[in-house]
């Protein structure tokens, strides 16, 4: 029957094996950005939409700044530069600024509908009865100084209406002006020329990141005295995903050669190693290809923490190797036989851990789940179906000094004369746990989990105050009836803002209505025109102009416009408005930009009364989830251990069971606290590792409950050499530079180091072991 079972099992590794082989051929690809481990908005697709359209807008844009102190140098660099990026294939267009072709373009738009579009302090001019001024401001323009009006305009405008609309427009892009086809700003001597761009992809695709930013620090190279800065989250995707990939190349590379030289060491034969090495391959191999199977593809914390299950994986095959060193030990089905029911309760127990991990909606933690189940099942078939049949060592003489130290913690435990030592250690860590827990405070703050790079914030500041633009991800989200009706609503909202501004809530706000207004506006900005400018000033403007009187037969070019007014869909259309696409996600559902957010209580109470209008902060939502989460872990945490408590009291009765449970359940108390002596705060991935800690930690008091006396020091060394290899691999990630996988691993050291400790503990009250000791020595 096993050799049935070993051959069957053969043939599932070699179909993985293949199946692997076939996706590395054809290229694997991990994702990168973090928030994808998170849940998608399932409770409101609409809310799901607007924040993947905001996502991908800003995610794609990528800003350069250019700056020499000689004009012309600045500006021949600024367009090597965009060449450049533009060759790489990865960029969709170049330019979303206000060059001299859209801003023809933009006059295109807007000039059939001049008398229609005001600017809200025309608007307010007119209102109060001030077309005076209007028509005054007109003139000076015309016959001042530097008066650049064009004679044609003022035949068809003569007050001027629409150069006061284009000029009031709320461009985010204020401090940049228009040069020869390119923006730039000028400080302190240097022209700053910016370049932007639209990728064609996803920032957080691996290929995409090495091409443009390889091509455009090759570019930068090549202009000697030129400043150049950048803004993208392609720059801060490539940082953080070059980090994550040297971190997991060096981490497991340690852990690797740890876990090598380990087992080298403790066994002293090639054959344990071998088999280890085999239970930690075929392992890997089936959780990676399952998991691609599974997904279609893996996140780049997958793959980092799926690695560190070199750390559990090869328990099994080092129980059943450790078992060389016990005189009892006999064939190696024999061995088998005897460490077969201790791992396969740690393979339950553990599966219940990690499969709790499934419960949570985190994509990315689904995937290390999915790894891990996959990954151990193997290396569990791979112990028990094929190492008996490969195995032809013989019993190990040598290692009685390290039987000695192994078995000197079941003795701390066992022994009176260290009795005293244990109550201080006890109470210690009664002490620690009760300060920890009482300092320990929560943050689950979504923007500390990532390591950004503190040059590439320093290049965000700099462009952002050099073009007086933000970033931010945060907006409100206009949803009505169809495009008019949100509009409206922009526009009845447009009070509210202003009044935010003022009390420096927001620094600015882009929205639809401010581009294009409403029909119902236009036509009220018609009717003022008409009214308050055209009957009463039209003839003595014209006159002053030195213009011929107004044809009374001409009925004005708004007539020849659908309806006579503007919409939104012609906007669209033209592609001639900078952002505005980005602002508008569908017919009715608009979104206002928000510059420079500082209070978002603020906006939030401001809006709350308007229907239709709700704000949009991702930063905070992500935050808001982590937390909710963090509470969902820790519940997760406790239903693993109750639903591991029924099989363990199966195994070893209700005493024993508890007993089994406590060196686990002392680690997850203990972790928190240490974490909170160490003046960190409690995150999400924190409580995670909580999980896995029970899991791990079963594991170990598993094995020690299913030891006899005899064979306490192999069983101990065993245990000693599980843990070490635990702590090379999950204990190593806490030197991550990755503030989210440094809190894992700080958790899972402390947390293993404590679950190691008090492994003994779980033999007590095992009468099962006490008549299976019996049974062995008799």
């Amino acid at each position: 029957m096993r050799r049935l079972g070993a051959l069957l099992w053969l043939a599932l590794v070699l179909l993985a094996s293949g199946y692997l082989a076939l996706r590395l051929h054809d290229g694997l690809g991990f994702r990168t950005d973090l928030l994808a481990l998170l849940p998608r908005e399932e409770q409101d697709p609409v809310l799901q939409r607007a924040n993947d359209a905001v996502t991908k807008a800003l995610g794609r844009r990528v800003l350069a700044l250019v700056g020499h102190a000689d004009r012309e140098t600045a500006r021949k660099a600024a367009a090597t530069l965009g060449d450049a990026l533009l060759a790489t294939g990865q960029v969709e267009r170049i330019g979303e600024g206000i060059d001299v072709d859209r801003l023809k373009r933009l006059g295109a738009l807007y000039f059939p509908h001049r008398q229609s579009l005001l600017s809200d302090g025309d608007r307010a001019l007119l209102t109060a009865g001030k077309g005076e001024e209007v028509a005054t401001r007109a003139l000076s323009q015309a016959f001042g100084f530097a008066g650049l009006v064009d004679a044609g305009l003022l035949r068809n405008d003569p007050f001027l209406l629409l150069p006061s609309f284009l000029t009031n427009l709320p461009f985010p892009l204020s401090r940049l002006t228009p040069d020869e086809g390119m923006l730039s700003v000028t400080e302190n001597g240097t022209t700053w020329v910016l370049v932007s761009a639209v990728l064609a992809g996803e920032p957080f695709e691996l290929d995409l990141q090495d091409r443009l930013v390889g091509a455009f620090d090759a570019a930068v190279r090549d202009m000697p005295g030129v400043t150049v800065k950048r803004l993208g989250a392609v720059f801060f995707a490539h940082a953080g995903s070059k980090t994550a990939i040297t971190e997991a190349s060096t981490l497991g590379t340690l852990s690797l050669v740890g876990t090598i030289l380990l087992v080298g060491l403790a066994f002293r034969r090639p054959g344990p190693l071998l088999h280890n090495l085999l239970a930690l391959g075929v392992g890997m191999t089936v959780g990676l290809s399952g998991s691609l199977l599974l997904f279609g593809e893996l996140h780049v914390a997958a793959l980092l923490f799926g690695s560190s299950l070199i750390g559990v994986a090869v328990d099994y095959s080092l129980h059943y190797s450790a078992s060389l060193f016990d005189p009892l030990s006999g064939s190696p089905s024999d061995r088998l036989r005897h460490v077969l029911p201790g791992i396969a309760l740690g393979l339950v127990t553990t599966l219940i851990g990690y499969a709790a991990l499934m419960l949570a909606p985190f994509p990315g933690l689904r995937q290390i789940a999915a790894f891990s189940i996959i990954g151990l099942v193997g290396a569990f078939l791979t112990v028990v179906l094929w190492l008996p049949s490969l195995d032809r060592a013989r019993r190990l003489t040598h290692g009685a000094l390290m039987l000695r130290a192994a078995a000197g913690l079941w003795s701390f435990w066992e022994e009176r004369r260290w009795r005293g030592v244990r109550l201080v250690l006890v109470l210690g860590c009664a002490l620690a746990g009760a300060v920890g827990l009482a300092r320990l405070s929560a943050d689950d703050d979504v923007r500390r989990l990532q390591a950004v790079s503190a040059e590439l914030r320093h290049e965000q500041d700099e462009i952002q105050r050099l073009i007086g633009a933000t970033t931010a991800a945060q907006f409100l989200l206009v949803q009505a009836a169809d495009d008019e009706a949100a509009l409206r609503r922009q526009e009845d909202l447009a009070a509210t803002l202003a009044g935010l501004k003022a009390k420096g809530s927001i620094a600015g706000y882009q929205m639809p209505a401010a581009f294009v207004p409403s029909a119902r506006t236009q036509r009220e900005n018609r009717a003022l025109v008409a009214t308050a400018l055209d009957a009463p000033l039209l003839a003595a403007q014209r006159a002053s102009l030195g213009l011929p009187p107004a044809d009374p037969n001409d009925k004005g070019p708004n007539s020849k416009a659908p309806e006579g007014v503007l919409t939104l869909g012609d906007a669209l259309a033209s592609d001639s408005v900078p952002f505005l696409r980005e602002l508008v996600l569908g017919p009715g559902l608009h979104v206002v930009a928000l510059q420079g957010l500082s209070d978002p209580d603020a906006v939030r109470a401001a809006v709350a009364g308007t229907a239709g209008v709700r704000l949009v902060n991702p930063t905070a939502d992500f935050s808001a989830l982590l937390a909710k989460y963090r509470h969902r872990a820790l519940l997760l945490t406790g239903l693993a251990g109750l639903l591991m408590l029924p099989v363990l009291m199966w195994r070893y009765g209700w005493r024993g069971g508890l007993w089994a449970l406590l060196p686990p359940g002392a680690a997850l108390v203990l972790a928190p606290a240490v974490v909170g002596l160490m003046g960190q705060d409690f995150t999400f991935f924190h409580a995670m590792a909580l999980v896995l800690i029970l899991s791990i930690g079963v594991d170990y008091a598993v094995f020690c409950a299913e030891s006899g006396v005899e064979q306490q020091p192999v069983t101990m060394l065993a245990v000693w050499l599980a843990t070490l290899t635990t702590l090379l691999s999950f204990g190593l990630l806490a030197f991550s530079a990755v503030p989210a996988v440094h809190s894992f691993g700080v958790t899972m050291l402390v947390g293993i180091s404590i679950a190691f400790l008090f492994a003994p503990l779980a033999a007590r009250g095992t009468r099962h072991n006490e008549a299976t000791n019996n049974a062995r020595l008799r």
